[in-house]
């Protein structure tokens, strides 16, 4: 199921706009997050650095949605 949910959220859910403002979002504390890193990393480093931070918000986000596609199911399922 993890597999088939990590697909809905990659392929379908990520162009809905609440989670294309989420990303905007996300870029915005990035940079924020990096900005003290500007004058003492390289360029490549930075990259490095922005590329482990959007990896670790991608996998929180598909961590959360999974979580409440599972807690939305199960509550389905106790109310029926």
């Amino acid at each position: 199921m993890n597999d088939l949910l990590k697909k809905i959220y990659s392929e379908i859910l990520i162009y809905e706009e609440d989670i294309i403002s989420i990303n905007k979002s996300t870029d915005e504390k990035v940079a924020e997050l990096t900005a003290p890193y500007q004058q003492k990393l390289s360029d490549d480093e930075m990259e490095q650095l922005k590329s482990l931070l959007y990896a670790i918000s991608l996998s929180a986000e598909q961590t959360g949605f999974e979580v409440g596609v599972r807690f939305a199911v199960q509550l389905l399922i106790k109310l029926l």
